[in-house]
């Protein structure tokens, strides 16, 4: 059995996952991306499902990119149960996991989340039989920039950056912009866990001590660290 946590957005969420098989989830209140929540939340999900921490293989996170403040507090409590119960931890990189959320086989899905400051976290899948095959980078752009780097044909764009910039991509490219808006398209934790399993089985898990979220941009403190005094 997987525990996952989803942090990278203001959207949190915790599932147990087994076999391919969503055991349990629950979705944290809103903006509410705290240690004692995920806590509190993952002693539900055992209540409510039977299970224990004995039962638990390994631990996968939502690694980014995403919310700065969400990643590193949904980091730091994934390593607090994996100390705290001796399992290692599977990395989920944020993008793939909500672009798997879609199986639209054929087509383009483009995960965009809200980076602030004008810009999106993004990447490109192609869904196929299995898994999304990613076809471009994670990437922090402006939403004019990724209009350049999207192939032809229909592109399904999901993620909480559909809110504020959904709009935008339906006007430049019509009939081509499939939006998935409101909470259906943002990420969650069942899907961490799905594809944090597969990881684990491929490439089992890492050692907590060494695994860092994926910001793919410095946060404004470094920004204000690395600026040029006058």
């Amino acid at each position: 059995m997987i525990l996952a946590i989803e942090s990278a957005t203001p959207f949190g969420s915790v599932a147990l996952v087994a076999g391919g098989r969503v055991v349990a989830e629950t979705v944290l209140p809103r903006e509410r991306q705290v240690s004692g929540t995920y806590l509190s939340a993952v002693g539900g999900l055992f209540a409510s499902s039977g299970a224990s921490p004995d039962d638990v293989g390994c631990v996968a996170v939502s690694a980014g990119p995403g919310s700065f403040t969400g990643l590193r507090v949904g980091m730091a409590a994934a390593k607090g149960f994996c100390f705290g119960w001796g399992v290692g931890i599977v990395p989920v990189p944020t993008l793939a996991a909500l672009a798997s959320r879609f199986p639209l086989e054929g087509e383009v899905v483009c995960p965009i989340l809200d980076a602030r400051k004008g810009e999106v976290y993004a990447a490109l899948f192609r869904r196929g039989a299995g898994e999304p095959e990613r076809i471009a980078p994670d990437m922090a752009i402006t939403p004019a920039g990724l209009l350049s780097r999207l192939p032809e044909g229909k592109i399904v764009f999901c993620g909480d950056g559909v809110g504020p910039f959904g709009d935008f991509f339906r006007e430049r490219l019509g009939e081509r912009a499939a939006l998935v808006r409101e909470e259906e398209g943002l990420p969650r934790a069942t899907a961490v866990g799905i594809l944090g399993a597969r990881l684990f089985l491929a490439e089992g898990a890492s050692d907590p001590r060494s695994s860092l979220p994926s910001y793919l941009r410095p946060s404004e403190a470094e920004r204000s660290r690395r600026a040029p005094r006058r």
